[in-house]
Formats: structure tokens, C-alpha cells, sequence
């Protein structure tokens, strides 16, 4: 280990990082909504090192056709990952996905010029890749400049559809701590700093604006660990609650006043009925399907009528069955706030206080909480 070169420790580092995706995704892969695309996207990973490979193997004059020939994986790497995104946060997606590939097939004829080079420009531009000359060099430095300027879009894409998942969180879901996917959306804006930087390497090695040699091994690290990342987080073991209803529903009424009375009449029903209140986790989804109505309609009578989100909404029948617990009862409060989805004994007194204080005399009619 003490003669191996930084270079080398990285590519072992993300070799190990790869076979434990391999490992996770082989063993859950039943349990993830998006196992078959994440399971396409770690498969294809090691195609992103193939050109670092060969240096390392010292087989790159035997295998020169190989280099630069995958240049377009980190686009559909980059779309299985989208699309996973989407399917986790999105109970409703567009039948478009194969669009989301359409990236890749342009890379593909992009890097058709580096692919035509002579064997012997091929192993010259893998280990000293040119500099300046922009209008000789134009075909590589474009083909590495689409790469990452659709990696940067998949990502921003990915974050946006992270940032709405999170903003209606509290619409959908009850105990939010146990849905929310932060170090992926995380993840995420961490592929778009490593988007930026690629950009700006091109951009400064295209103009000679700075000497640096080895820019294609950089921006193909930077590229790889980006991705295999975001991989790795997604892979986390968890409960998922993509969002059943769209930003459009929630801000253009799609249902009538009557229609939200009367799915707000059927959930309060169902959470009698169901005891839904004692549900860690509950989610909207369960809670609709509970009361034969629409998810969205539900949210929208939640926050249209009773000027709450559907967290609130929960929380104001578990307040009031904690209520009844610690009054008939000798449980402690923290055993209580456990039992119920709060995260301490200190949150579930500040919610009480509020509750108190909100509420007032317009508690829920408590003999039917128990």
C-alpha cells in the first residue's frame, strides 16, 4: 500500500464503493421500487474507468479501440439515476422515460470523431490529452462538454424533483423524519458542483487559459465518484412515499367544495374506524385508500378547509389520544411520545402547548379517540 500512487488508492476506493452498490442492489433488489434502473446503472459504471483501466493494465496498444469508447455511459448513467428519482418521489410519472435516454444517443454520435481517431492519437490523448488549439481540438473538447453539461442537467433535475418532494412532505406524510431523503438531494447537488467543475476545466484547457495535463483522468474521477454517490445514497435502506398528487392539483382546485367536505368527512370517519392516529408513518396514500377517496382531494381539503397540512391534521387526533392516555393512565410521557411517532418527550409537551393554545375549545369530539 505504501507504494501505491494517490491515483491508484482512488480507483481501488471506488472499486470497493462499486461492489458494495453491486452487493446492496443484488440483496434488495426485490425491496426498491427502482431496483431494475439503478440495478442497468451499476452495472454500467465500471465502463466509466475502462480508460483508466487500460493505463493501469498496461494493455491499452492491444485494446486502443476501447479508449474513449464509452464516453455516452455517464449520460444513461445519469438518466437511470433521474428516473429513479422520479419513481421515488413521483407516485404518477409520464409514460416518457425512454426520452430521458435520448441524451446518450446524442453523445454517442458526438464522440463518433474520437472514436475514428488513429490508434496511435488515441494512446497519445489518453495519457497527454491536447491543450488549446480549439479549433483543431473541437470534436474532444465538445464530446466532454455535452457529457457534462447533461450530467448537469440530470441533476439539477434529480434536485428539483428532491426540493418538491420535501416541500409537500408534510401534505402527504405524517412522521416526515422517516420519508425524508436528504443526503440523496444532497447527493445530488454534489453531481452538479462536479458538473461545474468539469465545465470549468474544459473551459480553461480549451482556451489555454491553464495548463492542465492529465484534465481528461480528472474529469473522468470527478465524474465517476459523482455518480457512483448518488448510486450508493439511493441504494439506502428505507420507506418510501413518492408524492400522489402533483404541484398543479394543489394550487389549481381540480375538485369541487363539496367533493373536499366530503373527503374530509370519509378520512376523519377512516381514522376513527382505523385507529389511524396510532399508525406510525401513516401516509395520505394509506389513509385515502382507507376512505375510498382521492389523495389529492384530500390534501386539498386539508389545506383548503381546514387551513392545515395533512401532518397537522394527523397530529390534532394524536394529540388528543395522548391526551386520554396521560389522563387515565400512569404511562410517562416519554413512552407516550415513542409510542405515537414524537420524536422526544420535549417535542410532544411544545406540541401540546400549541395545540392547547390553537385549539382551544375546538377539540375533536374525544370519545371516539381510544
Amino acid at each position: 500500500m505504501d507504494n501505491m500512487s494517490l491515483y491508484q488508492i482512488t480507483i481501488i476506493v471506488m472499486l470497493v464503493g462499486w461492489f458494495v452498490a453491486l452487493i446492496l442492489i443484488w440483496v434488495r433488489f426485490d425491496s426498491y421500487p427502482h431496483g431494475k434502473l439503478m440495478l442497468t446503472g451499476i452495472l454500467l459504471w465500471p465502463l466509466l474507468m475502462i480508460d483508466e483501466w487500460l493505463k493501469l493494465s498496461g494493455y491499452f496498444t492491444a485494446l486502443s479501440f476501447l479508449i474513449g469508447l464509452f464516453q455516452f455511459v455517464p449520460a444513461i448513467i445519469a438518466a437511470t439515476l433521474v428516473l429513479s428519482v422520479r419513481r421515488l418521489t413521483v407516485e404518477k410519472v409520464a409514460a416518457n422515460h425512454l426520452l430521458f435516454f435520448l441524451p446518450a444517443v446524442i453523445m454517442l454520435v458526438a464522440q463518433i470523431p474520437v472514436m475514428i481517431l488513429p490508434t496511435q492519437d488515441k494512446i497519445s490523448m489518453l495519457f497527454a490529452p491536447p491543450i488549446g488549439d480549439l479549433l483543431g481540438n473541437w470534436p474532444i473538447y465538445a464530446a466532454h462538454l455535452l457529457s457534462a453539461f447533461i450530467i448537469l442537467g440530470y441533476a439539477v433535475h434529480s434536485a428539483e424533483y428532491f426540493g418538491s418532494y420535501h416541500y409537500h412532505l408534510s401534505d402527504q406524510v405524517v412522521d416526515v423524519d422517516i420519508y425524508q431523503m436528504k443526503f440523496a438531494a444532497n447527493a445530488c447537488w454534489v453531481l452538479i458542483v462536479v458538473a461545474f467543475i468539469d465545465i470549468a476545466i474544459l473551459t480553461v484547457v480549451a482556451f489555454d487559459l491553464l495548463p492542465i495535463g492529465q484534465w481528461n483522468l480528472l474529469c473522468s474521477m470527478l465524474n465517476a465518484a459523482g455518480l457512483l454517490l448518488l448510486q450508493l445514497v439511493l441504494l439506502e435502506k428505507r420507506r418510501y412515499s413518492p408524492t400522489p398528487f402533483s404541484d398543479h392539483q394543489l394550487s389549481h382546485k381540480a375538485f369541487t367544495d363539496d367533493y373536499l367536505r366530503h373527503a374530509l368527512k370519509q378520512a376523519e370517519v377512516a381514522i376513527i374506524r382505523n385507529k389511524a392516529y396510532k399508525r406510525k408513518g401513516l401516509r395520505i396514500r394509506q389513509l385515502a385508500d382507507a376512505a375510498e377517496i382521492e389523495p389529492a382531494a384530500l390534501a386539498m381539503a386539508t389545506r383548503f378547509i381546514l387551513k392545515r397540512n395533512f401532518r397537522a391534521f394527523i397530529y390534532h387526533y394524536r394529540l388528543e389520544y395522548a391526551k386520554k392516555i396521560l389522563m387515565r393512565t400512569d404511562q410517562k410521557v416519554t413512552t407516550v411520545a415513542k409510542r405515537l411517532g414524537f420524536n422526544s418527550e420535549k417535542y410532544l409537551s411544545e406540541m401540546f402547548v400549541k395545540y392547547i393554545s390553537v385549539m382551544g375549545s375546538k377539540s375533536t369530539d374525544d370519545k371516539d379517540i381510544r
